[in-house]
């Protein structure tokens, strides 16, 4: 079964992910992708995000704003408030702390499991039935963190936010070198189906770098088999979803999540200034609210173009696939004998 790798997670019918060349990561290597257009098979992507000379600075400063982020969130997400509104602060406070947004803020209510980030003139209000998955990612000097948690305002559902909360912090504790992906996803989803509820078994932790926010090693939230371990000084992210439905995610609308691949050669002025503007990105996923120009239509055109030429990757939210209710919660981790959670709050 291929798994699947969200933002946070991996949804690995599509390619590993966000990559740039980093010289902070050492033993490059080369991914295999499922588009055979992408780029021509980057022969820089990197396969292994172990930490060359031990040098964390900008990992821990990412994750410490991500972590303070999540912790002031108890402040703004409530009922009442415009996931429009979240969002915008959100990116906004990452950039007032020193770091850049290494992803759109995903906003991801109820049966939907990620990816879900909101449009331009959204109005969706954030109501006391509603279960909210709020993932972050920031980066300094392209360095990322990602993070997430729930936001249970149904106290139905009070048990279904504990379990993934409790899969990850028992999780972590497995997170030390030499140990076993498959006895950290073991136990996710033990502790998952000791609550009565399932993993979403198609959405996976990663591996974190530098511009990249999801690579080796992949770490499932269901049991298999497999006889790879982490290592010292690895980087990743662990994130269990949890369901009361058949633990299955796919592609829902409206996409609003995209990454280009690299600098395509387009005709059209607006795809060329989206192309431009996609520099500042730095190869990372960018959100459609994020373009700015004359007209939405302009917008649609720019992304037209972009997509009829195999340069553009859509990232559609993720819907579980018999309309369960999904928990979600994320912590980025340095294997180390110690883990050391760098998104902690």
């Amino acid at each position: 079964m291929p798994y699947l790798m969200a933002f946070s997670s991996m949804v690995i019918k599509i390619e590993k992910d966000y990559t740039r060349t980093s010289p902070k990561i050492a033993d490059a290597g080369k991914h295999e992708h499922s588009h055979a257009h992408i780029e021509e098979e980057r022969e820089d992507e990197l396969k292994d995000n172990k930490i060359e000379n031990d040098d964390y600075s900008d990992f821990i400063k990412a994750g410490k704003i991500v972590g303070e982020i999540l912790k002031e969130t108890e402040e703004f997400v409530k009922p009442g408030a415009k996931l429009l509104d979240i969002a915008n602060k959100i990116e906004n406070m990452i950039r007032g702390k020193g770091g850049e947004v290494a992803f759109p803020v995903n906003l991801s209510l109820n049966t939907i499991a990620a990816h879900y980030t909101p449009t331009y003139n959204d109005e969706t209000i954030v109501t006391e039935k509603d279960v909210l998955k709020v993932d972050i990612g920031a980066h300094s000097d392209g360095c990322v963190a990602d993070a997430a948690r729930t936001f249970c305002f149904n106290p139905d559902y009070d048990k279904l936010t504990e379990a993934s909360k409790k899969a990850l912090e028992e999780a972590i504790k497995l997170c030390k070198p030499g140990a076993l992906i498959s006895d950290i996803s073991a136990v996710i989803e033990d502790t998952i189906t000791g609550y009565g509820y399932k993993p979403i078994q198609n959405l996976t932790g990663h591996g974190v770098g530098q511009y990249i926010v999801h690579m080796e090693p992949t770490i499932p939230n269901i049991k298999h088999k497999s006889g790879k371990t982490l290592e010292e000084g690895m980087i990743i992210a662990i994130e269990p979803f949890a369901t009361d439905g058949k633990g299955h995610v796919r592609d829902s609308q409206p996409i609003q999540i995209y990454r280009i691949y690299g600098m395509p050669t387009v005709r059209g002025p607006e795809a060329r200034k989206l192309t431009e503007m996609s520099v500042e990105w730095m190869g990372l996923p960018f959100a459609e609210r994020w373009i700015r120009m004359e007209s939405q239509f302009k917008v649609r055109m720019a992304l037209k173009e972009l997509r009829d030429r195999g340069a553009l990757h859509e990232y559609a939210p993720l819907k579980e696939d018999s309309n369960g209710m999904v928990s979600q919660h994320e912590h980025t981790v340095i294997i180390k004998d110690e883990p050391v959670v760098v998104t902690k709050f």
